[in-house]
C-alpha cells in the first residue's frame, strides 16, 4: 500500500529539507540511493526541533544502521556524547567507516552487539551513575518487535527529564491497514508494534505524543518517579 500519505504531500514535505551541512547531505544522497535504512528527512526535522529545545548532553541510540543519525547528533549538539548499538556486520562496517572519516565520530561511543545484551550491560555500568552520567534523550530505530525490551531497558539509565524518541510506529501505514505482500511480510513487527502502543497507552507514569510526520514517532517523557 502507499505512504501513509499521499505521496505527492510526501515529495512536497521533502523537498523542504534542509540539511545541516553538504557532508550529510551527501551522506543522506549516498545512503538514499543504496537503499540503506536512515531516518527520513521530515523525521531528521523533528528529531532536530527536539534536540534544539532539550540540548541532551548524552544521547543514546538503538539501531545505528550506516551511522547518519548518529552523525547528525553529533553534528546537530557539537558537545553532546552519543552512544549508539548496532549488530548487524554490514551495518557496523560501514558505521566504522563513516565515524573515523569524521571528527564527529570521537564522541561516538559505538558499542556493536546484540541491543538487549548490551543495554543490560549500560544497566551495569550506570547502577551507581548521578543524573549527569545518564542520558537524556534516547532514540530507538531497531528491531520493532523489540521497543518494548528496548524502552524498558533504556528508562533503566535516564535522567528523570529525559525524552525518547520511537521511530516508525507506523509502519507505512500498516498499522491500520495491513494489506498486500510487503504487509504480509511484516505481519510479526505489526502485531509488536500495536502491543507496545497499547502498552504505552496502559502506563500512567509517562506522557507519550504520537506524531505522524516521516513514518510516525512516539515521543515519551516521563511524568513520575521511575
Amino acid at each position: 500500500m502507499p505512504d501513509v500519505r499521499d505521496i505527492p504531500l510526501k515529495e512536497f514535505v521533502d523537498r523542504q529539507h534542509k540539511a545541516l551541512d553538504d557532508d550529510l547531505s551527501e551522506l543522506r544522497r549516498s545512503n538514499e540511493e543504496e537503499g540503506v535504512p536512515l531516518i527520513l528527512s521530515e523525521t531528521e526535522g523533528i528529531l532536530g526541533l527536539l534536540l534544539e529545545l532539550t540540548k541532551p548532553a548524552r544521547i543514546l541510540e538503538i539501531g545505528t544502521a550506516h551511522g547518519y543519525s548518529a552523525l547528525f547528533f553529533a553534528k546537530k549538539l557539537p558537545d553532546a556524547h552519543i552512544t549508539t548499538i548496532e549488530r548487524n556486520p554490514v551495518m557496523v562496517q560501514a558505521a566504522k567507516a563513516e565515524f573515523t572519516s569524521r571528527k564527529e565520530g570521537e564522541r561516538i561511543d559505538f558499542r556493536v552487539g546484540d541491543a538487549a545484551e548490551i543495554l543490560d550491560d549500560l544497566v551495569d555500568e550506570l547502577a551507581d551513575a548521578d543524573e549527569s552520567e545518564k542520558f537524556d534523550f534516547v532514540f530507538i530505530d531497531a528491531a520493532k518487535s523489540h521497543y518494548r525490551e528496548f524502552l524498558e531497558a533504556a528508562e533503566k539509565i535516564c535522567t528523570e527529564k529525559a525524552l525518547i524518541a520511537c521511530d516508525n510506529i507506523l509502519l507505512k501505514g500498516w498499522i491500520v491497514q495491513a494489506e498486500g505482500s510487503a504487509a504480509k511480510r511484516h505481519r510479526t513487527n505489526i502485531k509488536y508494534m500495536k502491543k507496545f502502543l497499547e502498552y504505552l497507552r496502559s502506563r500512567e507514569d509517562v506522557e507519550v505524543s504520537i506524531l505522524t510526520g516521516g513514518d510516525g514517532l512516539a515521543i515519551i517523557r516521563f511524568i513520575n518517579d521511575k
